[in-house]
């Protein structure tokens, strides 16, 4: 197996970054004796929900934290279920846990696994070196909170991807002091059991869950069987300092069952394409993610991180043209410093930091019988090297006003290395560097009402699923204005956001070969605009309604987003097709004092959208109706039934995208789940 390498010059930049940060002298403001009675009865190396809502507040852009009790009462199992309700998020299952994700408009061409938004577990990245990334290894059951960070908003992870980021936080033995087991089960052959545990043990403290899910499928052909182990270890060695030992694993196994014409789906919504169940397509991979994360808080109350991570990835992913066979490994190192101090007599916070990833993937082809090896294809060496260095100043003009500026540089190396020459050499190495600056403001209107506005630009590489020996593609970048609004107001809350980008050299799927219209391959666009509104809302409805102690509650989540050519010379202001224009979900939540729970929900799409750049086919709007009730019995013993689709909706969940349809139905579509019905029960101790 070929090793990864880092640069010797890279190689230095942790220790030289981690010293530079270290002299920085800070007039801090915190006590060190607040430190410690901080330090005795939390993690350092991990925020709690509370402390993550804090710093959400700090934020002068769109920003949310989920906390996992608010999905975790019914299936949780996709991306979808877990930020459904987050305003901005597109997430829709292709088939079981294998979904589009999208935030403002990312990645709208990349109708396969994900690009555009950087995903973490517990602030360590799991996007590949590449920037492509899987979720099917994200296990919602192990999960405390979620963190999403709209656009140039996640700069404190050094994203500065269009989409932002999402920041997937387990628990610790500090938020977890206790066991868990729970077993769910429902249509379709859907089955699930989860183990979790954890707990403080002197200076020591550990969580660990393990779960196996197995299910045949609503639709013929996409059958799975996953089996996942979260696990972490922290090590207080003083009350300022900890280290935290992390292990994630993954044995992930999904049935393809592709695309079908509306046609086809509106007949019968749970066949698969012939091609697909033909060729046996399928996408199984097994992997293994190790990390260490270091927190220390200086006697100055200097906030230091620092820590490396390593990932092994095998893919095994037969097609109808091929079967993909590749090992990745990914080895990584982040560190930020966070302080505060005086400048100009005023308050100033900082924000220092680095992340640096290498990557080897042995990407072979093969051709193959219903996932047989039968002959090889091709067999490239690709390499992907990432450096991003980024900083933030936040000035606090006065108790109520802050001005904040940050900067972010960018330099990444997409290298190949072609082992297969008989069809040519394919062997390429593409350089990229960008500087990716912030400006925003965060006003402090009243107690609990905030006001903000950034301006911001942003870069992202293209991965090695965009590029090749003969598609030199340069960076996507983009420059987006936002202003929006959070708070509460007597018990209304409110999370409101209005952006607008401007992009060029967005990653689009033009036409390759115009005797074949419906063929397409990525390609730089040229100006192209992403706009939009996100608007979160909930508050009370109404309280002692049928009982002493009962209450009504009500959510919504919209999300408009408009996604289009500027003046394109082939394409005018044409849409650019991948998900739709607005995208509403609504739910009341009426609670018993009794422990019951009943909620009646909605998603609402009011619209179609297109398939293809001409825009010449689209998808159908649709409305679909869901029930959901949970009982706790008592403090150890909790039951549940979700209820979806209850009407039996056909719809296209989601949809590939191709270049001209000609007005014609084509294989373009993804069947949503139809009428399904799932329970479990949870117990602790």
């Amino acid at each position: 197996m070929m090793p990864i390498r880092p640069p010797h010059a890279l190689r230095l930049v942790p220790a030289a970054l981690l010293f530079a940060l270290s002299q920085g002298h800070v007039h801090a403001q915190t006590n060190l004796a607040d430190v410690e009675v901080k330090a005795q009865r939390e993690a350092l190396s991990a925020a709690n929900v509370r402390v993550a809502t804090e710093k959400l507040e700090q934020i002068p852009g769109g920003a949310a934290v989920v906390d996992a009790k608010t999905f975790e009462a019914g299936k949780a199992v996709t991306i979808k279920d877990m930020l459904d309700f987050t305003p901005g998020v597109f997430s829709q299952s292709r088939v079981n846990e294998e979904s589009r994700l999208s935030i403002r408009g990312s990645g709208l061409s990349r109708t396969f696994h994900m690009r555009g938004i950087r995903l973490l577990q517990d602030g360590i990245p799991i996007n590949l070196a590449d920037g492509g990334s899987d979720f099917q290894d994200i296990d919602p059951l192990a999960l405390q909170h979620i963190e999403v960070y709209k656009g140039a908003n996640a700069l404190q992870y050094g994203a500065a991807s269009l989409g932002g980021a999402i920041n997937f936080v387990t628990p610790t033995g500090y938020t977890t002091p206790n066991s868990v087991v729970r077993v769910d089960a429902g249509s379709n052959e859907f089955a699930r059991a989860q183990f979790k545990t954890g707990d403080v043990v002197g200076n020591w403290d550990y969580f660990a869950s393990i779960s196996q899910l197995r299910s045949d499928g609503f639709r013929q052909f996409s059958g799975q069987k996953n089996t996942r182990l979260n696990a972490n270890v922290g090590l207080k060695i003083s009350p300022q300092l900890e280290t935290r030992f992390y292990v994630i694993h993954g044995d992930m196994n999904q049935e393809l069952p592709g695309s079908l014409t509306k046609a086809q789906m509106q007949a019968d919504p749970t066949q698969a394409q012939a091609s697909s169940a033909g060729t046996n397509s399928q996408r199984d991979f097994l992997i293994t993610r190790l990390a260490n994360k270091t927190t220390w808080i200086s006697p100055a109350g200097t906030e230091y991180n620092a820590g490396i991570y390593a990932v092994n990835k095998n893919l095994y992913h037969p097609l109808s043209f091929g079967l993909i066979d590749q090992q990745n490994r990914d080895v990584g190192t982040f560190g930020n410093r966070i302080a505060e101090g005086e400048l100009f007599g005023l308050r100033h916070d900082t924000t220092l930091g680095y992340n640096l990833v290498w990557g080897v993937t042995e990407a072979r082809v093969f051709n193959h019988l219903r996932g047989d090896r039968i002959s090889l294809r091709s067999y490239d060496d690709q390499k992907a090297e990432n450096m991003e260095l980024y900083g933030e100043s936040r000035l606090h003009l006065t108790d109520s006003l802050q001005f904040i500026t940050g900067l972010q540089w960018t330099h990444a190396v997409r290298s190949v290395e072609d082992q297969f020459r008989s069809d040519g050499d394919g062997t390429y190495e593409r350089r990229y560097a960008q500087f990716s600056p912030k400006v925003g403001v965060l006003w402090q209107a009243a107690d609990n009402i905030q006001v903000y506005s950034n301006l911001s630009r942003a870069f992202e590489p293209p991965t090695f699923s965009e590029t090749s020996s003969t598609r030199a593609l340069e960076g996507q970048e983009s420059t987006t204005f936002e202003v929006g609004t959070r708070g509460k107001l007597d018990e209304i809350r409110w999370d409101v956001s209005v952006y607008h980008s401007q992009l060029k050299n967005e990653f689009v799927t033009f036409l390759l070969n115009p005797l074949n219209p419906g063929s397409g391959v990525i390609q730089n666009a040229n100006d192209t605009r992403h706009q939009g509104v996100e608007i979160g809302l909930a508050g009370p409805f109404a309280k002692n309604a049928l009982s002493q102690g009962d209450k009504l509650d009500w959510t919504l989540a919209y999300t408009f987003g408009r996604f289009r050519f500027d003046n394109d010379t082939v394409y005018g202001n044409a849409a650019i097709p991948g998900i739709p224009e607005e995208y509403v979900r609504a739910k009341l939540d009426y609670t018993h004092p009794t422990g019951w729970t009943v909620s009646p929900n909605l998603e609402y799409v009011p619209q179609g959208y297109f398939v293809d750049l001409r825009n010449t086919f689209a998808s159908d709007p649709y409305l679909l109706v869901g029930l959901s009730a949970s009982y706790k019995a008592s403090e150890t013993l909790r039951f549940f039934i979700d209820g979806r689709n209850l009407t039996d909706k056909t719809y296209a969940a989601t949809t590939s995208v191709t270049v001209n349809a000609n007005g014609a139905d084509s294989a373009q579509f993804s069947p949503g789940e139809g009428r399904s019905v799932f329970a479990g029960v949870e117990v602790k101790w």
